[in-house]
Formats: structure tokens, sequence, C-alpha cells
């Protein structure tokens, strides 16, 4: 567990717990007519996205993209989006250079709608879902990156602005490493269990530092987020992404087009897990679309048994369970009953130790007794011994006069367990 600092962060801190947002958007933005964006846009077959949508499209269903601001009047988006606060403020404005430049470009991948009849441009993964554009951080390419923020809980603050205004799912294609993280109650924790317990499903990535150690990133650390990984066009694991137990499940990431944020005649090219979590989010707003009775749970458990391309033993820590299947995963909701949400987020600490390991009930004439259960029988076998021996005495002859005979009885402590204890994860 990590030590809290406690107090307002620094703006410094805030900028470094995003550094992966700097690294996981390679931009290279290119003239080109709005059908060359879906010439390149691999995921739409591989995924086989036009199949999922005539299943679901996302109709009903609001995104809450937390991001850098989501340029409006963009031609792949006319008509979804909506803004709402900037807690990050900064110099720059909507319309400056730069401003919503790693937004715009989640947003298309998440419901981009296409143009021209929907034939060419940006095709996302759920047209007809709506975005919600909460802005919590600045592209990396800001003149004031780094620095102070006008909020100083930007994110947990975006969570709830979500949260209360609507949203189904949470997209946050960032992270990185704070000084609360992991904490039980830290104030990212707190609001990631407030979405929860109202039903919103947030999706985080899990960062680009595989090649830095592979360090946690929160909030996709955090429990009860789907945190997802990258994959390239061929289902292998990209080899920026990072790897660990918190990984859920994969999706595109390698070499994808998205909307450029200042002209619909050019595009953006890059690779991340922030391009992954986009998938993810949009296919959570289709399952919502389809099944809006589905739990929190019960989404993040549809994504992860219908994934494809599931690794030997059925997950690893480099894809999860694998690579999101839209229509598979669309059909396993249609017939499924709605269960009740229960938040999970903040139980414990993040450092994969969560209480006692497995256990196993073992019934009385098994031949495997555990070592608690055979101190248990020890102990009672002793105190029978004990009754008999305090019977016989009651039965002797009284001894003369007034001589008393006394007989002790104690009852034999059971031996101390030395299986689990809480905290350890043997």
């Amino acid at each position: 567990m990590r030590a809290r600092v406690r107090g307002a962060r620094t703006l410094g801190a805030l900028a470094g717990a995003l550094a992966c947002v700097a690294a996981s958007l390679t931009i290279g933005a290119s003239p080109a007519a709005a059908d060359a964006i879906r010439t390149a846009e691999w995921p739409v077959g591989y995924l086989d996205l036009p199949a999922a949508q005539r299943i679901s499209s996302g109709t009903g269903v609001t995104v809450a993209l937390l991001d850098t601001g989501v340029v409006q009047g963009r031609a792949d988006l006319t008509g979804q989006v909506t803004t709402g606060p900037d807690y990050a403020g900064g110099i720059e404005k909507q319309g400056d250079s730069g401003w919503g430049e790693h937004g715009t470009c989640m947003a298309s991948i998440i419901a981009g709608h296409g143009r021209n009849g929907g034939g060419d441009g940006m095709l996302g993964v759920a047209p007809d879902a709506h975005i919600l554009s909460v802005r919590v951080i600045r592209d990396d390419d800001a003149p004031d990156f780094g620095q102070a923020t006008t909020d100083s809980t930007p994110i947990s603050d975006g969570i709830r602005y979500a949260v209360d205004h609507g949203a189904q799912v949470i997209s946050m294609s960032l992270g990185g490493e704070e000084s609360d993280a992991g904490d039980d109650s830290s104030a990212e924790s707190d609001a990631i269990r407030y979405a929860l317990a109202h039903n919103v499903v947030v999706v985080a990535a899990a960062g680009n530092g595989a090649t830095q150690g592979d360090p946690v990133s929160y909030p996709g650390g955090e429990r009860g987020v789907i945190t997802v990984a990258a994959v390239d066009s061929g289902g292998n694991h990209a080899n920026f992404s990072t790897t660990g137990w918190d990984v859920a499940v994969a999706a595109p990431g390698v070499n994808l087009p998205c909307d450029a944020y200042n002209a619909d005649d050019a595009y953006m090219e890059g690779s991340g897990t922030s391009q992954a979590t986009a998938y993810v989010s949009g296919l959570v707003a289709l399952l919502k679309a389809e099944n809006p009775a589905l739990s929190t749970e019960q989404i993040k458990s549809v994504l992860e048994t219908t994934a494809s391309d599931k690794p030997g033993g059925g997950r690893d820590d480099e894809v999860g369970f694998g690579v999101i299947d839209p229509v598979a995963a669309l059909r396993a909701a249609k017939s499924m009953s709605g269960l009740p949400t229960v938040p999970k987020a903040g139980s414990g600490v993040a450092s994969g130790h969560f209480g006692y390991g497995p256990t196993e009930t073992v019934t009385l004439g098994s031949s495997g007794l555990s070592d608690r259960a055979r101190a248990a029988i020890g102990g009672a076998v002793l105190i029978a011994i004990a009754l008999v021996v305090a019977l016989l005495m009651l039965r002797r002859p009284k001894p003369p006069r007034f001589e008393v005979e006394i007989v002790e009885f104690v009852r034999p402590q059971a031996p101390p367990s030395d299986g689990p204890r809480l905290g350890s994860d043997e």
C-alpha cells in the first residue's frame, strides 16, 4: 500500500499521474479524403463492427469521455457531443491549436457515425451513442501541460459529474501513478465506487509502460474498473501495453486512425492503450443499449467470457481474458437477466492481496483433514478424557476427615493454525 500524501495534490504530481496520456497517441496528421479513414480503420473488419451494429448501435446510451475535451463540429461527430465542465482549465481554449486533440480522437472511436450517408469517414463502435465530454486533463502539447489544473481533483470530480448527469459508461483513456493511488479511500477510488453504486460502467487504460517496468496505472488499477490492454491487427499483445494483474481484456491499439481535431480532411494515426480503451467503451455502450438491466459486474463478465484469442490457461497479464468480441458479447448479453449491482471499488489495497486464498470444506470422515480440523478434533478428545477422569474421581470413596482432593479441569486450546492469514494471497 502506497503511503498517502495528505492535502491537495500539486499540479506537478497530477501531471506525472497522467504521464501515459503523453505517450498514448503517436500523432501523424495526414491530408486524406473521408473514405481514407475507413480504409485504414482495420478494427472495423477485425471486430466485425457492421455485424455488431446490426444488433445494437448504442441508441440511448451516454458515454462520458473524461479526456482533453472534444472539438465541436467534426463531420463524423455531428449531433453526438455535449460539452460538460472543464476541470483542467489552462491557457488554451477550444479553438486553439492542440485543444481537444486526444479527446476528439477517442470520441470518434467510441461514437463516430461516418459521413456522406455513413459510407465513409470514421465509423466508431457505437455510432448512435452520445458523448458527454468532461475535460479533466490537458493534451501533452498544451503550452501549460504539467502545470496546475483549475480543479484540485479533476478526475474524481469528473466521474461524479458524469454519474450525476446521466452517463451509463465512463471512458478514461488516461492513467498513471499518484501519491494516494491504491489507498482504500482516495478521491478517485471513492468516485469509482460512487459510479459503480449507480450502475455506471467504468473503463480505463492499462497504460503504456511495458518497457518501463510495467507500473500499475490508476485509475485502471482500482477494483471494479474494466482495465484494457492493447493488441495489434494480428491479435498480438502490443509491446508498449502495460501488463499486470488488473488487465481484464484487450482491444485494438496499434496503428489506428481517428478524427483529427482541427480538420475534416485529415485524420490522425497512432497507437496506445488509449485507443483500446475507447474501443471497449464503445462496446459497453452497445451492451447497455441492448440490455440496460445488466449490472456493471455482468457487463465485465460478458466481455471476459466471450473474448476471443484467449491466452493459455484462460487469462494472462498481457491481454487479460483475451480480445473483445462484440458480436459474441451482444449475443450473450441479449438473453441475460439483470442482477443488482454490487460496488466493489476500493475494497482492500491495490497490492494483489485479497484476504484468504482458495479454501475447501472437508466433511467429517474424510481422509483429507486440514490442520485446523485436526487441531479441533484433538482438543475435543482431550476434553472427553478429562471428563472421564472427573467421573472416576467422583465415584471414589470419600477420604477420611476433611481432606478434599481437588481436580482442576483445563480446556486444551487448539494449536494456532499455520494456514493463510488475512492479507495473504497464498
